[in-house]
């Protein structure tokens, strides 16, 4: 079977359809994973068969950057989400030609990329979901206020997301999406674990959770010696990884800087992904080492700690790795990430990123790294993420869904 995976976004959106790419490989299928051109290098380390969508950007960075100059977070989200939709507009054709190819599309529910390209190839497709709370179901039992509040929450989420990909629709000749929106009628897969987000027993049969998708590291790999060298000269360091938000050049110094003030004052270690520019200018004590991109796979086993966004991706590593989290969130899924590492007693209360100052901040990490309650939860459900095959199992079902078509064909 020859399957075609087309997505956008960070490399937090990226990876979990490297480890499904792996899996399907394995099985014996030949994929295609189509992103942004400057993820060529990611995704071929891998062995993952790469081509180019789109123009070559950083969106995460590109959209982080359009949020920064918005006056508030709503606008914008939307007008990041309007950038997603113009790229992928704009790939249509290369993305309508590599379906030609394909015998399966795997479309992310996220942008939809790939749904309209393949309906009009008439190529079947499956999708995945990385935000399951959103994904549509009747609860009879729900009263009838609090479905009306729901129903016009759905409008405002069509009105940004339904309603671009529609137009996109009807000048292609398709007809709008039904209520199934981004997601498939086939299959739609949710790549989370049941300990972490059990599935809704009111959702459709389609809507399957399956477990976490984790890249398998390649064997070349060797971590650079001043890693090396730094993991092994005192106690595990937390892990400061805060995605997109730690992108850009002066303007992120200030924040750069509270960072390196609350982890001075609060005498932890610190490995610091992000703020390249930043922590080039400043005088950085011997407890904290900027790392760069180093795979989350590795580091966040030897970490006492992981202080982050909140992204699915960085979330999901954390859980694996068993070790407590801080989410500081500042966009969409990331507060619903934040809420659950509380519920789920593996990590602090959040902190919003409007609200960090130096000395709670402090605090925070001093705490993370000296809670035996949080340590044991997260080492709990890290031992039972690790025991899952999100990826096996995602497979299983993939395989199974063609077979179906491929009988009643």
């Amino acid at each position: 079977m020859r399957v075609l995976i087309p997505t956008i976004g960070s490399r937090g959106d990226v990876q979990p359809f490297i480890a499904l790419a792996q899996g399907l490989e394995r099985a014996g299928h030949t994929v295609t994973l189509m992103t942004h051109p400057h993820m060529r290098a990611l995704v071929e380390t891998y062995g993952i068969n790469f081509a180019p969508l789109g123009p070559n950007i950083d969106l995460a960075q590109e959209a982080a950057a359009i949020r920064a100059r918005s006056p508030n977070a709503w606008l914008g989200l939307i007008r990041a989400m309007r950038l997603s939709f113009d790229v992928l507009d704009g790939s249509h054709a290369e993305i309508f030609a590599a379906c030609w190819d394909a015998d399966l599309v795997v479309v992310p529910v996220q942008s939809a990329a790939g749904k309209n390209e393949a309906d009009l190839a008439g190529v079947p497709h499956i999708s995945v979901s990385l935000m399951p709370w959103g994904l549509p179901y009747k609860d009879p039992a729900r009263p009838i206020l609090k479905r009306a509040f729901y129903a016009a929450m759905d409008g405002a989420v069509g009105a940004i997301t339904t309603r671009p990909l529609n137009r996109s629709r009807r000048r292609l000749g398709l007809p709008p999406v039904g209520s199934e929106g981004f997601t498939s009628k086939r299959l739609n897969l949710v790549p989370i674990s049941p300990s972490v987000y059990p599935p809704n027993p009111l959702w459709e049969r389609r809507h399957r959770v399956v477990g976490y998708w984790f890249v398998e590291e390649t064997r070349t790999w060797e971590p650079p010696a001043d890693i090396a060298a730094f993991l092994g000269d005192g106690p595990p360091p937390l892990v400061i990884s805060l995605g997109a938000m730690s992108y850009g050049g002066d303007e992120t110094l200030g924040i750069a800087a509270l960072f390196v003030n609350a982890i001075r004052a609060s005498g932890v270690r610190a490995c610091i992904q992000g703020w390249d520019h930043a922590m080039g200018k400043m005088d950085l004590p011997p407890s904290i080492l900027p790392t760069g991109a180093v795979p989350h796979s590795w580091l966040l086993p030897r970490a006492a700690g992981l202080v982050h966004h909140g992204g699915f991706g960085t979330t999901a590593a954390g859980i694996r790795a068993g070790i407590p989290q801080l989410v500081i969130p500042h966009m969409v899924d990331q507060f619903y990430w934040g809420k659950r590492v509380g519920e789920l007693d593996i990590g602090l209360p959040m902190i919003v990123y409007t609200k960090l100052e130096v000395d709670g901040l402090a605090a925070a990490l001093g705490s993370l790294t000296q809670d035996d309650v949080l340590r044991k939860a997260a080492s709990n459900l890290g031992e039972q993420v690790r025991s899952e095959n999100g990826v096996e199992q995602a497979v299983r079902l993939i395989e199974h869904s063609m077979q179906n078509t491929a009988a009643t064909a």
